[in-house]
């Protein structure tokens, strides 16, 4: 009789610990499947981007950045950021993108967009200095802007990305003479201002690697060389 009710008791414990376990794998299986799924539907930010197609599909919303002092000058630049929503395959993306320059003249109070629409891309900008720093205490002065800008989907998704050409852009302090320097680059490995009247660019264009030279304020082009590619063995 003891034995018999000894594994009475064992048969209802194992039971009680069957439904238990049961009971919590459901729980935990349950937690997971909504954790995923508010992972995969939760507002994702992307970088980089700006939509140009299906528009009404796309809630926007535009702000002004904190003034950038234009140093040496009275001129100060404000971003114009575009911020877009647009549904994707699980879930809602967002992207808040610098698409214009506002330069505004603090002694007359007059301002200028650099671009008459906010439909390009602007990836970086870049100060031109009448002289480069050789010290921390030295003081110097823009003479110019540089930009890297997407204004065209060259890849036919229906954004503005990295993903596709770029051009190379300079204009005067003020926002002023806007004018290209390069255009279709596939790949941008960097610009500088490597003396006070010389900016080195290194990009990719037609599958080839170019160095180019410019001069500092005028922008115009001095030298130009492709870069022999290099063997593999």
């Amino acid at each position: 009789m003891r034995a018999t009710e000894f594994f009475r008791y064992v048969r209802r414990f194992n039971a009680l610990a069957i439904a238990v376990a049961s009971v919590g794998f459901i729980l935990l299986g349950s937690y997971f499947a909504v954790a995923i799924f508010l992972d995969q539907t939760r507002m994702r930010r992307v970088t980089n981007v700006v939509n140009v197609g299906e528009s009404d599909k796309v809630s926007e919303e535009f702000s002004l950045e904190r003034p950038d002092l234009i140093t040496g000058t009275p001129y100060v630049r404000v971003a114009l950021r575009r911020g877009q929503t647009y549904p994707a395959s699980y879930y809602p993306k967002s992207t808040v993108q610098i698409v214009n320059y506002l330069f505004l003249n603090t002694s007359t109070n007059k301002t200028r967009w650099l671009f008459e629409r906010a439909d390009q891309l602007i990836l970086e900008s870049h100060d031109l200095f009448s002289k480069l720093k050789s010290s921390p205490d030295e003081t110097h002065r823009s003479v110019g802007m540089l930009y890297v800008v997407v204004d065209r989907d060259s890849n036919g998704d229906g954004r503005l990305s990295e993903r596709d050409t770029q051009s190379l852009a300079a204009s005067a302090v003020d926002g002023t003479d806007y004018r290209k320097l390069i255009e279709g680059i596939e790949q941008l490995y960097s610009v500088q201002q490597i003396s006070d009247d010389r900016v080195l660019v290194l990009y990719q264009k037609d599958a080839q690697t170019v160095s180019e030279l410019y001069s500092v304020p005028s922008m115009q082009p001095l030298t130009k060389a492709n870069i022999p590619k290099v063997g593999l063995k």
